[in-house]
């Protein structure tokens, strides 16, 4: 399997552009987690009262550090959680994407430092080949 770090900066542009369109086809979505709860009603003659509780959803997040919490119709239910989900969905693509541009940076450092070396070196040969001695003949090693 080949290693993420050994790939090209073209590779990683590829891979990244095509995470970026995938993050173009968001849904509606919501940050939270979606929580089942119990919870009582009040009513002294009600079952909750002696201890089985009624079944509600939550959705909680973090606003500034604290907990917020909001209720979810059981109508909605599966809207929210459809919304939750493609939170997620894209949270995680972003973060692939921001893996693929850091890969990106570092790889970019070491292949332009090639670079450079590469053209120095051509310049460095071109340089030789064009001075003084271009028009020098060499004898001919093979007619001995």
């Amino acid at each position: 399997m080949e290693r993420k770090g050994n790939l090209s900066i073209g590779v990683l542009r590829v891979r990244r552009d095509a995470k970026v369109k995938e993050l173009a086809n968001a849904k509606p979505m919501i940050e939270g987690s979606l929580c089942k709860v119990g919870t009582r009603c009040g009513n002294p003659n009600c079952r909750c009262a002696r201890g089985e509780k009624h079944t509600a959803h939550i959705l909680t997040r973090k606003i500034a550090g604290k907990t917020k919490t909001n209720y979810v119709p059981v109508g909605m239910l599966e809207e929210v959680q459809a919304w939750v989900d493609e939170h997620r969905r894209v949270k995680g693509l972003m973060k692939k994407i921001s893996r693929l541009n850091e890969q990106i940076l570092r790889a970019h450092v070491p292949t332009s430092r090639a670079v450079a070396r590469n053209r120095d070196l051509a310049s460095r040969t071109r340089a030789k080949c064009t001075g003084p001695c271009s028009g020098t003949t060499f004898p001919d090693s093979s007619s001995g």
